[in-house]
C-alpha cells in the first residue's frame, strides 16, 4: 500500500472518530439539558411552595400571631372518584398535587393579601438548585396563560430569547390566569459544568487517538524509508563492489593465462591493479566495521601529536595521481600539529578530499586551512569550489547511508558510493571529542571543518568518567 493511501485512510479514520465523538457529545448535551430542565421544574414547584409558607410566616411575624392556626377548605374536581380502595393513577396523583398547590397559593394570596415575592422566590430557587449541584443564575416571573410576562424579578428584556432554560408554567389560581415560571439565565454554563468530566475525558481520548495514529504513520513512514534505504544501499554496494571485483577477476585471469610472462612491466602493472582493487574492497569493509564500532563506542583511539602537513601532502599526491580532473591544492596551515589518532585522522581527511573531487567540475581547487583557537581547539578545514550542497540537504548530509540516494545518481551516471563517508567523518570526530561543521552554498563552494579539542580537555573528560 502506498504512503499516500495510508495517509488518506488515517485522515478518513480521524474524521470518522471526530464525527462519532461529536454525535456522542451532542446526544449527551441533549440528555443533560433535559435532566437539568426536569430537575429545575421539580425544584421550582417546591421553591414556589416554600415561598408561600414564607409569606404566611412573614404575615404572622408582622401581626404578632406566631401561634395562630389558619385553615383553608377546598374542593377537588368532581371527576376524581372518592374510592379509598382504588389506587390513584399517576395522572390522578399529579392532578391532586396540582390542586393542592393552587389551593395553597390562592389561599395565601386571598387570605393574607400578600402576593408572590419574586425576589424571595429567586433566592429560594437558586438555593435549591445549588443543593443538587446546579450552580445557576436564576430569575422568576409571573405570566398569563399565553406565557406573556406580567412581572419579573429581572427586567423583562433579559428573559426574552431562546438562550435561557425555562421551567413549565405553574398555575397559582383556579381560574388559570396567572402562572409562575423559573428561568435559568446561564444554561450553557450549567450544562457544560455537569459535562466537565465527560468533556475532559473526550479531549484526552481524542488527543491520545490522534497521537497514536500520528505515531503509527510516522513508524510506517520510517519503516518505508528504511526499506528504501536498504534497497538503495544494496544497489550502491553492488555497484561500487562490482568494478573492483571485475578488475580483480579479469587481472587474475590474465595473469594465470601466462600471456604476460614475456612482458614483465605489463605483468607488474596488472599485479598492482589487483592489489589496489583488493585494498579498495578491504578499505570499504573496514569502514563499515569501524562505523559499527564507533556507534557502539567500542573503538579505542591511539591519540598522539600528529603532523598535519605530511598527512595532507601524501593524500594530495595520492588523489592527484588517481583523478583525471585538473586539481590544484592551496595550503594555508597556521597550525601544524593535531592531537588525534593518525590513522583515523588520515581517513577523515581522505573522505573529505574524495568528496571534493567527486562533487566538482573538471577543474577543482581544494584549500587546506588549519588554525588554533583561543581555547586550544585546533580546526582543520577542507574547502572546495565544487557543486556545493543545497540548504535543504545540509541537515541530513551526515546521516548514515544518506547517499544511498546516491544510487539514483549512480544509476544516472553520477558519483557512486555507500553514503558512509561523511557519517564516518562525523563518528570519528565524536570519538575524538570534537565536531565537524559544514558551510556550503549550492553551485559555489563547500567547507568542512574538523574541530579537535586540546589534549587537556580530553584528559579532563577521561577523569570525569
Amino acid at each position: 500500500m502506498k504512503m499516500k493511501h495510508i495517509r488518506w485512510i488515517a485522515v478518513v479514520g480521524l474524521i470518522a472518530i471526530v464525527e462519532l465523538q461529536y454525535v456522542w457529545l451532542v446526544n449527551t448535551y441533549k440528555l443533560t439539558r433535559e435532566n437539568v430542565m426536569r430537575q429545575s421544574h421539580e425544584l421550582f414547584k417546591d421553591a414556589a411552595l416554600k415561598e408561600a409558607f414564607d409569606r404566611i410566616g412573614l404575615w404572622k411575624e408582622l401581626h404578632g400571631k406566631k401561634d395562630s392556626t389558619y385553615t383553608y377548605r377546598f374542593d377537588l374536581n368532581e371527576d376524581v372518584e372518592d374510592d379509598e380502595t382504588q389506587t390513584p393513577t399517576p395522572e390522578t396523583r399529579q392532578f391532586i398535587e396540582s390542586a393542592v398547590f393552587i389551593a395553597i397559593q390562592e389561599g395565601v394570596s386571598n387570605t393574607f393579601k400578600m402576593d408572590v415575592s419574586l425576589h424571595n422566590l429567586d433566592s429560594i430557587y437558586a438555593h435549591m438548585l445549588d443543593s443538587v449541584g446546579i450552580s445557576a443564575k436564576v430569575s422568576t416571573c409571573m405570566t398569563d396563560s399565553l406565557g406573556n410576562v406580567l412581572r419579573a424579578s429581572s427586567p423583562q428584556a433579559k428573559l426574552e430569547g431562546q438562550k435561557y432554560l425555562r421551567t413549565r408554567l405553574v398555575p397559582i389560581n383556579r381560574a388559570y390566569t396567572r402562572y409562575l415560571q423559573g428561568v435559568i439565565l446561564n444554561p450553557y454554563w450549567v450544562i457544560f459544568q455537569r459535562m466537565t468530566l465527560l468533556l475532559i475525558a473526550t479531549v484526552l481520548i481524542m488527543v491520545l487517538v490522534i497521537i497514536c495514529i500520528v505515531y503509527q504513520i510516522r513508524v510506517i513512514i520510517r519503516q518505508d524509508k528504511i526499506a528504501k534505504v536498504r534497497e538503495d544501499f544494496s544497489y550502491a554496494m553492488i555497484h561500487d563492489m562490482k568494478t573492483p571485483l571485475s578488475s580483480i577477476l579479469m587481472g587474475t585471469e590474465i595473469l594465470e593465462s601466462g600471456r604476460l610472462d614475456g612482458q614483465p612491466e605489463k605483468k607488474e602493472r596488472y599485479f598492482r591493479i589487483v592489489k589496489e582493487e583488493g585494498e579498495h574492497l578491504l578499505a570499504l569493509t573496514n569502514k563499515v566495521l569501524t562505523l559499527s564500532k564507533l556507534e557502539n563506542h567500542a573503538l579505542k583511539l591511539q591519540q598522539t601529536d600528529c603532523l598535519l602537513r605530511p598527512i595532507l601532502e601524501d593524500l594530495a599526491e595520492k588523489y592527484k595521481a588517481k583523478t583525471a580532473k585538473q586539481v590544484a591544492f592551496v595550503w594555508n596551515l597556521q597550525e601544524e600539529v593535531v592531537w588525534a589518532d593518525e590513522e583515523f585522522l588520515r581517513e577523515a581527511l581522505s573522505n573529505l578530499i574524495d568528496n571534493a573531487l567527486k562533487y566538482s567540475g573538471e577543474a577543482v581547487e581544494i584549500t587546506f586551512l588549519s588554525e588554533r583557537k583561543a581555547d586550544g581547539t585546533v580546526c582543520v578545514t577542507v574547502a572546495d569550489n565544487g557543486f556545493g550542497i543545497p540548504l535543504k540537504d545540509q541537515r541530513k548530509i551526515f546521516e548514515k547511508y544518506e547517499r544511498a540516494a546516491a544510487s539514483e545518481r549512480s544509476r544516472s551516471g553520477g558519483a557512486s558510493g555507500f553514503g558512509l563517508g561523511l557519517n564516518y567523518v562525523l563518528r570519528i570526530m565524536e570519538a575524538h571529542g570534537g565536531r565537524v561543521t559544514l558551510e556550503s552554498m549550492e553551485g559555489e563552494y563547500s567547507r568542512f571543518t574538523l574541530a579537535f579539542p586540546p589534549e587537556s580537555a580530553l584528559e579532563n573528560k577521561k577523569e570525569e568518567r
